[in-house]
């Protein structure tokens, strides 16, 4: 092993990260297939296209690659996140956009989301650090939004009755909710998002 860290070591910064992230987008496709447990490691090799032996000189195991692989997939979803964010129009449209792009991106990535249930479990009891950074995107950047339509007179988050974080935190669990029983389509999900934004949007409205 020592070798194969040695050899890990010593590629450029930028190509190590590219072989990462390819790796990465394979263990995404096939986790989003066939699950977790059924992808295996010489699984990843051959989705990536690579020999097993260069996947370990990046990655223990799968473990590693799982933690890998969400934070390529949060790493996609921020900058989405902030190009919605960035974008002028209506508070309640980009809000519906940056549920979009952080909670409806993340479960198309996933494919029809059947197992969503098993990956949620993985994230829960490998991934809890990178899985908390995921969430923080869509919190730290929905705040920005709501400070900014607020200092615009778009809203009046005084009519929420709640703190800010309290109310971000409802329009997550919303958002989660919006998945849950027959796992929906990447579009009905996304009309769901639409609704749960339009209702939260409408808590804040100024009059």
């Amino acid at each position: 092993m020592s070798d194969r860290r040695e050899s890990s070591s010593s590629l450029p910064v930028d190509d190590a990260r590219a072989r990462v992230d390819q790796i990465a987008e394979a263990a995404l496709r096939l986790f989003a297939r066939y699950g977790y447990k059924r992808s295996s490691m010489d699984d990843i090799a051959k989705e990536a296209g690579l020999a097993k032996a260069t996947l370990y000189l990046h990655f223990k195991g799968k473990d590693d690659v799982f933690r890998a692989m969400l934070d390529l997939l949060g790493r996609r979803v921020e900058a989405r996140c902030r190009e919605v964010v960035a974008t002028k129009g209506p508070f309640p449209e980009r809000l519906a956009a940056l549920l979009q792009a952080h909670h409806g991106q993340a479960y198309a990535s996933f494919g029809t989301g059947e197992h969503l249930v098993e990956l949620k479990a993985v994230m829960n009891a490998i991934a809890t650090r990178e899985l908390q950074a995921f969430e923080q995107i869509f919190a730290k950047l929905a705040a920005q939004l709501l400070q900014e339509a607020e200092s615009q007179g778009e809203i009046a988050f005084a009519r929420a009755c709640v703190p800010t974080g309290d109310w971000i935190a409802g329009l997550m669990f919303a958002a989660a909710g919006a998945k849950t029983g027959e796992p929906p389509s990447a579009q009905v999900y996304a009309q769901r998002l639409a609704d749960v934004a339009r209702i939260f949007a409408a808590s804040v409205a100024a009059r």
